[in-house]
């Protein structure tokens, strides 16, 4: 079942930190969702809303929601920014996973993001740590890479290399729950030993037990650029952030440290940085939302990838078909 609820006007809310600011633009902006149980999903069916123009987007079923926003802003020299904030909760065994192009093959078979997305016919996608641009190298650049698993990488950098990428590590596990640990920390193995189901290796993590990696910000920062993260407030409540750029008219990127930043502020107790560049993007109900700036890519794309990150299946996605 999806459900269409018409617009109204929201009111304008702001922002400050010590760098950035942002607010939401008057607009018409979609109600909220349709009449959810006392845990905040449906008993059944599915609603989907979309509304591209207000920069909107929602789903919820019986055991995942999700609620996009499009966010404008201005860094400290007055720049352009735009970005997406999508906050996920879930119950039961929804959780993030790896999609990929050719089926359980995650270093093999590059495709557009939205190709992938609509042949598993995922909700809400990310990007990945593009650990396919590594792997052939089969050297100590690679990291500790796991999938469902199964480990393709066990070499990895020194903690004290901080060479782009660092190579963190965020750990995934079958209940839904993440952690973060740095490059070296742990063994692939010990990961296996411990539960991990899945690791996600770029960074550098942005969050951990609730405290910024300023450390990291003071060193790393690597100018304005299009960005992606993935955060946990706790299991069952995630929050992600997709930031536009290389446009100076629409969205000109910004540093680490305002990922972090917004996303302590949003709750999150960990947080992590992963592959940006032309490889960032977000992708709803398959179909990619956000713009990757100063790419020649068909359409606008983003790079071609073998999978990316995700949540929720529905047969409410478009199938691709050839």
């Amino acid at each position: 079942m999806i459900r269409e609820l018409f617009s109204r006007d929201s009111r304008v809310s702001s922002r400050k930190s010590s760098l950035y600011w942002w607010k939401v633009k008057p607009s018409k902006v979609a109600m909220s969702f349709p009449v959810l149980n006392e845990e905040g999903f449906l008993d059944v069916g599915e609603y989907v809303y979309k509304n591209a123009d207000a920069g909107v987007w929602r789903y919820v079923d019986d055991k995942l929601k999700v609620e996009i926003y499009r966010r404008h802003g201005h860094n400290e020299k007055s720049s352009n920014l735009l970005w997406y904030e999508a906050e996920v909760w879930t119950r039961g065994d929804e959780t993030w996973q790896f999609f990929t192009n050719n089926e359980g093959k995650h270093m093999s078979g590059n495709a557009w993001p939205w190709i992938v997305a609509q042949k598993n016919q995922v909700v809400l996608a990310i990007n990945t740590d593009y650990a396919q641009h590594r792997y052939p190298k089969k050297d100590k650049n690679v990291g500790i890479v796991i999938r469902n698993g199964k480990v393709f990488s066990d070499k990895t950098k020194n903690t004290t290399n901080k060479a782009w990428p660092p190579l963190d590590v965020l750990a995934l596990y079958p209940d839904g729950n993440m952690e973060i640990y740095e490059s070296a920390e742990k063994t692939a193995q010990e990961y296996l030993d411990m539960g991990v189901q899945s690791t996600l290796c770029f960074g550098p993590w942005l969050i951990r037990d609730g405290v910024l990696n300023t450390e990291e910000f003071a060193t790393m920062n690597l100018g304005n650029n299009p960005r992606t993260a993935i955060g946990m407030v706790e299991p069952g409540h995630y929050f992600a952030m997709v930031l536009e750029g290389r446009d100076k008219t629409r969205s000109v990127g910004a540093y680490l440290n305002f990922l972090g930043e917004r996303m302590l502020e949003r709750g999150c107790t960990l947080a992590f940085n992963l592959d940006g560049g032309e490889t960032s993007c977000m992708l709803f109900m398959g179909e990619q939302i956000s713009v990757v700036g100063g790419t020649k890519n068909a359409g606008g794309s983003a790079r071609r990838t073998t999978e990316v990150f995700g949540i929720g299946v529905s047969s409410l996605v478009p199938d691709y078909e050839d």
